[in-house]
């Protein structure tokens, strides 16, 4: 016995060794891909399946469970494997992702369909094909990218094995097994039912249709029997929720007005019947009409003269019925592609059906993610996604209708089509590509948590932005980057040179400082710095971010030797600002020597005021001495400290002299410090210096 089970696998290898080579890798890199890759890349994180409600299965750790205490979008069959596996994934310890015994034990089961996918494909194939025929089908699907993706996040894989052992059988002519793969199909989703016809056609016999038909509905009755007596009104609103609901990712959709994805109620809300239909998503579209036409098409082709006993043929047919449904459909969602991929590689194992496979594959990640997660705002990508998608299918339909009808010019038309649309598909890529860009850099701006400093910033003139926070730095680098010198520095041995480097290219620079851990590291050290060899010209918190603006000008400043005090506290010892004619626009830059007379408590701001003879201030710089590095109570007595102040000159201030205004104040209560005279009697509260001169403005 033993010895006769294993000359036939030895045989069986020998027969089909390379498909089992295949095989083999097929399985290993999938299984590996289930371990160590994640689904939805750097686009989305899923985390694992990505099925509406998916977290139904944490449900039954409060002992309710699907179709019995609470409805779903699809028959019971995959809902109830979920709740098991993840019952059996509840007795291994938690991981420090608790879903990974529960996602890998889905993933492994969700597997062995993939597989029974991968054999039935071959097999179908040779039939059609013979064994090198056969095993191009097979590496052909292989090699494709959406199995895999939707074997690792959605489980579409499960119905497609019953579609594709449906074909089988039917071909094979086995039609109580065909009628039970129909029947468990349908317990899964609808698709695996629409061979059924096919099968009415196929098998030649009446006693074989009967077969069928009884061994399809008996199958589905057992699986639906027990929730048909548990609750029915759940079991059939699974069906029910399915017609209520408004169409999505069609052109009916369109049609329709909605330009989204699929929405169906929040998991906490099925527990209620009346939250079959989503208030917010009524429709007004008639789509009853579409799915008559849909019947009408049907029966039209249905009933048209085909040799159903050829194999290639009811293949074809089926491939067609799903391409007509997915054209007709209500709705649409990304993974259904993997229910055409394995008939366009079976009737077309060729470079003509692995172009259609591209773009179709192209299409749907066109319109998911890229058109309805990164420029979900912009609907016109997603209503060209669809609109491209529609075209494909019914493109790729009428291909199989030519192998049930062959046609001579209808095979050149399609080939022109095909043509038409990889040209128009590569060269419209480019102004797609260019349009989606700006749309998604549009949706980025808008959702940014730094408008106001992008707005701020954009608004200025060429000069330089320092970021010491490198998130920051990488999300407003393409708001800020054209017309202006960006960049990232940290507290490091390479400061000094970085920032002379810095404050030579730019006559201004921004800081700008969102109080990040690593701003809270560097942005002192810059700050420092700038306070020390450039003159602050103004700081303000713009939404998230604070933005100091520094003046880095190269200028002389004639030192002008001044003394006047105030409160007795404090000497101004010094001052300097610019003698010759400053322009509208630029700033005026004025330093400050102070000199501590006692030991003081209060920290106090230093204001720099531009007034004109009437004495309205037309620029000024309030902050505390040495941007805020040096507040006064931490000067010592005798101590002179060097205080650089910018002041910006508003674009519209009128050509003249003007003099300078120096003081000090406590913030807390805006008092200002009083200047004392020789006889020690306070006079007046600031220092005024000048001329300067304001020349007319250059343009």
């Amino acid at each position: 016995m033993l010895r006769r089970v294993t000359n036939r696998a030895r045989e069986g290898y020998e027969e089909h060794r390379d498909f089992v080579l295949l095989a083999i890798l097929f399985t290993s890199f999938r299984l590996t891909a289930l371990l160590l890759f994640e689904p939805g890349g750097y686009i989305l994180d899923w985390s694992g399946y990505y099925i509406p409600g998916a977290s139904f299965v944490e449900l039954s750790d409060r002992g309710f469970y699907p179709v019995v205490h609470y409805w779903m979008d699809y028959p019971p069959l995959f809902p109830w494997l979920a709740a098991i596996l993840y019952r059996l994934s509840l007795l291994l310890p938690t991981w420090r992702d608790p879903n990974l015994w529960f996602n890998l034990l889905l993933g492994c089961t969700l597997l062995i369909f993939e597989i029974g996918n991968f054999v039935l494909i071959y097999a179908i194939a040779l039939k059609l094909r013979g064994r090198e025929g056969a095993v191009r089908c097979a590496w052909l699907y292989a090699g494709l990218f959406f199995p895999l993706v939707s074997l690792l996040f959605w489980f579409e894989s499960f119905p497609l094995f019953f579609l594709l052992l449906g074909v089988y059988m039917i071909i094979d002519k086995r039609p109580l097994l065909g009628g039970i793969a129909a029947g468990i199909g349908f317990m899964i989703k609808l698709v695996p039912a629409f061979v059924g016809p096919v099968a009415l056609k196929a098998f030649p016999r009446v006693s074989q249709k009967i077969t069928y038909v009884l061994a399809a509905a008996l199958a589905g009755l057992l699986i639906a029997l027990p929730f048909l007596l548990t609750n029915m009104a759940f079991f059939l609103t699974t069906f029910v929720h399915q017609a209520s609901r408004r169409p999505w990712e069609t052109v009916w959709a369109l049609l329709d007005g909605y330009y989204s994805g699929g929405a169906t109620p929040p998991l906490e809300a099925r527990f209620d019947l009346t939250t079959i239909t989503i208030p917010s998503q009524e429709s007004h579209f008639p789509y009853a009409l579409v799915a008559a036409t849909f019947v009408v098409v049907f029966l039209i082709l249905y009933t048209r003269r085909i040799d159903w006993q050829d194999n290639l043929k009811a293949v074809a047919f089926s491939g067609l019925t799903i391409g007509l449904f997915l054209i007709f459909s209500k709705g649409y969602s990304p993974q259904w592609i993997v229910n055409l991929l394995p008939f366009v590689i079976l009737l077309m194992p060729n470079l003509r059906g692995v172009t259609y496979s591209l773009l179709l594959m192209a299409a749907n990640v066109l319109e998911f993610p890229i058109a309805l997660v990164l420029i979900p705002d912009h609907s016109w990508l997603f209503i060209l996604a669809v609109l491209y998608r529609t075209l494909l299918l019914v493109v790729l339909s009428m291909e199989f209708g030519l192998i049930l009808f062959p046609s001579v010019k209808g095979k050149r038309a399609l080939h022109l089509a095909l043509v038409s649309i990889v040209l128009g598909t590569v060269v419209g890529s480019l102004p797609v590509g260019a349009l989606a860009m700006r749309d998604y850099a549009a949706e980025r701006y808008a959702e940014s948590a730094y408008v106001e400093a992008i707005d701020s910033l954009r608004k200025q003139r060429e000069g330089g932005v320092i970021f010491t926070d490198q998130r920051l730095y990488q999300q407003l680098y393409p708001f800020l980057v054209r017309g202006k010198g960006l960049y990232l520095l940290e507290e490091d041995q390479r400061l000094e040179s970085n920032m002379a480097e810095v404050a030579g290219r730019h006559d201004t620079v921004w800081v700008v400082y969102a109080d990040s851990e690593d701003d809270q590291r560097s942005n002192p050290a810059v700050e420092d710095w700038l306070r020390q060899h450039a003159f602050p010209s103004g700081v303000e918190w713009l939404g998230n971010a604070r933005v100091t603006r520094y003046s880095t000008a190269k200028v002389s400043l004639q030192p002008h030797p001044v003394e006047a005090s105030f409160a007795a506290q404090i000497d101004l010892a010094g001052f300097a600002f610019d003698e010759g004619p400053v322009q509208p626009a630029e700033v005026l830059h004025v330093s400050l020597l102070w000199r501590a007379l006692e030991p003081l408590e209060t920290d106090y701001t230093v204001l720099v005021h531009l007034i004109d003879e009437g004495e309205r201030v037309w620029a000024q710089h309030d902050g505390q001495p040495v941007g805020g590095s040096r507040p006064t109570s931490s000067w010592e007595p005798g101590e002179e400290v060097e205080d650089n102040h910018g002041l910006p000159l508003p674009t519209d201030i009128p050509p003249g002299e003007y003099q300078i205004a120096v003081g000090l104040y406590d913030a807390a209560t805006g008092e200002r410090l009083p200047r004392l005279t020789e006889e020690q009697g306070p006079t007046e509260d600031r220092v005024l210096v000048g001329p300067v001169i304001v020349a007319t403005g250059s343009g």
